[in-house]
C-alpha cells in the first residue's frame, strides 16, 4: 500500500442499506480490520467506511473537519450532508445534524430532558406500558415479541414522552421502523415516506396545539414553549427534535431487546444465569448493547482534506462510520465475537462518540432493562420461532426485526 491512498484506491463493494451486507456484515468488517481499514465504497455517489475502532473514534471526535450538518435544497428537492447514507428524509435532525455552534444551543436546551435522572423519573411508566403488554398475552401462552411487547413498550414510552396520542402509537411506529429499514432506493420506501410525512404532520398539529396551552410535562409542549439562545423554538426546529427522537426511542431499544432475547432463547444456561443473578443486568446490558449494536453506523461529511492511517480524504467527501465494526475490534475487547455478560470495563461506541453520543441512551437502558426483566419474571421459559422470525431486510441504520413469534407457559395478569 502506498505511503498515502488519494486516488479513491482500496475498494470494496461496501452497500450498508443491502440485503448481502445484513447476512454478512461481521465477515465483511473482519476481513476490513485485517485487510483495507479503511476503503472506499462506489455505491452511493461514493463514501470511505473506517473499520477499526481507533479510526472510528478519531474521525467522530474531529468534529471540525468532520461535520454532521445536513442541508435541503427545496426548489430542486435535494438533500446533501447529515447522518445517513444515502441522506433519507429532507427533515435535519437535532441537535444530531447540526454542528457547532448550533449544534452546542441546540445540545444543551434538550440535555435535561435525557439526563439520567430525568430517564428513572420515568422508569414506573415504562414499568406500567411492559406490564401492561405482558399481560395483553399473559394468559394465550404465545406472542410476537415484536409486535407485542419489545415494539410497543418503546414506542408508547416515547409517544408519551413527546406529548403525542398514546393511542397513535402503533402508526407513528410503523412509519418509523419503515423509513429505517426499507432501503432508501426502494419503491417501498416512496410509501413509507408519506406514512413518516403523516408523523410530521401530525407532531406539526400537536405542536401548533400546545403552543395555545399552559406548558406540560412532555416534549413537543417543552419546545413550544421554550427558548433558544432567547429567541422561541421555531415549528422546524421543534419537529427536527421530535422526528428524531421518535426514530431512535421506537427503533432502537426494541432492536436491542428482541437480539437479547433470541440469544437467551439460543442460550439457555445464560438465560438461567440473569434470572437467578439479576444484579448482574447493568453489565450484561452493556455487553449485549456491544455486541448487537442496534444503530449499526452513521455518516460524516469531511470538509477539508484529512489524512488518517494510509489514506487522504478529501473536503467533499463522505465517510460511514459503523459503530458495529468498531465493538467487534480484537484491539480493543477480548475475544469479540463472544458475547461475556460479566465484560468489565466495556468500551463500546453503540452509542456513538464525541460530541454527537445519543442522547437517549439513559433512557434506553432503562426501557430495556424493565421489559428483560419482566420478560425473564413472568416467561422464563418462553421460545422463539427462530425460523419463522424476520430480519429488517435493511440493518445498515437500525440492526432490526420485523417479527418474532414465541410460546411460553400462560401466567397471571398484574393489572385489574
Amino acid at each position: 500500500m502506498q505511503s498515502k491512498l488519494s486516488g479513491k484506491q482500496c475498494p470494496i463493494d461496501h452497500d450498508h442499506e443491502s440485503r448481502a451486507y445484513a447476512s454478512s456484515w461481521p465477515d465483511q468488517y473482519r476481513e476490513m480490520r485485517s485487510e483495507c481499514p479503511i476503503a472506499w465504497s462506489k455505491n452511493h455517489g461514493g463514501y470511505w467506511v473506517a473499520s477499526r475502532y481507533r479510526d472510528i473514534v478519531a474521525i467522530a471526535q474531529a468534529s471540525d473537519v468532520f461535520r454532521s450538518n445536513k442541508t435541503y435544497d427545496a426548489e430542486n428537492d435535494v438533500v446533501k450532508g447529515g447522518v445517513l447514507i444515502p441522506p433519507g428524509t429532507s427533515v435535519r435532525g437535532l441537535p444530531i445534524e447540526t454542528d457547532r455552534p448550533e449544534w452546542d444551543s441546540y445540545r444543551s436546551f434538550i440535555n435535561r430532558k435525557f439526563a439520567p435522572k430525568a430517564s428513572e423519573v420515568r422508569r414506573e411508566r415504562v414499568r406500567h406500558f411492559t406490564t401492561e403488554m405482558i399481560d395483553r398475552v399473559i394468559e394465550t401462552g404465545k406472542l410476537d415479541f415484536v409486535h407485542d411487547l419489545t415494539g410497543p413498550v418503546p414506542a408508547m414510552a416515547t409517544m408519551e414522552l413527546m406529548g403525542l396520542p398514546l393511542e397513535e402509537w402503533r402508526e407513528h411506529a410503523d412509519a418509523m421502523h419503515e423509513i429505517v429499514f426499507l432501503p432508501k432506493e426502494s419503491e417501498e420506501f416512496g410509501k413509507a415516506l408519506e406514512r413518516f410525512n403523516w408523523v410530521y404532520q401530525r407532531c406539526a398539529e400537536e405542536f401548533r396545539r400546545y403552543r395555545e396551552l399552559p406548558e406540560e410535562d412532555n416534549l413537543l409542549s417543552y419546545f413550544a414553549h421554550g427558548q433558544i439562545d432567547g429567541r422561541p423554538v421555531t415549528e422546524e426546529e421543534a419537529l427536527g427534535y421530535a422526528l428524531n427522537i421518535l426514530a431512535g426511542g421506537v427503533d432502537t431499544t426494541t432492536s436491542l431487546t428482541t437480539h437479547t432475547l433470541v440469544y437467551l432463547y439460543e442460550n439457555p444456561e445464560e438465560r438461567e444465569r440473569l434470572i437467578a443473578e439479576p444484579e448482574l443486568l447493568p453489565t450484561a446490558r452493556e455487553e449485549l448493547v456491544r455486541y448487537f449494536s442496534p444503530m449499526h453506523g452513521i455518516a460524516r461529511n469531511v470538509v477539508e482534506d484529512f489524512d488518517i492511517g494510509d489514506v487522504k480524504m478529501e473536503a467533499g467527501d463522505r465517510v460511514f462510520l459503523p459503530w458495529s465494526s468498531g465493538n467487534r475490534d480484537p484491539e480493543i475487547f477480548d475475544e469479540p465475537e463472544k458475547i461475556d455478560l460479566a465484560r468489565f470495563p466495556n468500551r463500546h461506541i453503540a452509542f456513538g462518540a464525541g460530541m454527537h453520543r445519543c442522547i437517549g441512551s439513559f433512557m434506553a437502558r432503562v426501557m430495556f432493562e424493565e421489559m428483560l426483566t419482566q420478560i425473564l419474571e413472568r416467561m422464563p421459559d418462553y421460545k422463539v420461532d427462530v425460523s419463522a422470525a424476520e430480519r429488517y431486510p435493511s440493518v445498515g441504520t437500525i440492526n432490526g426485526w420485523i417479527n418474532m413469534p414465541a410460546t411460553f407457559t400462560p401466567g397471571k395478569k398484574r393489572l385489574v
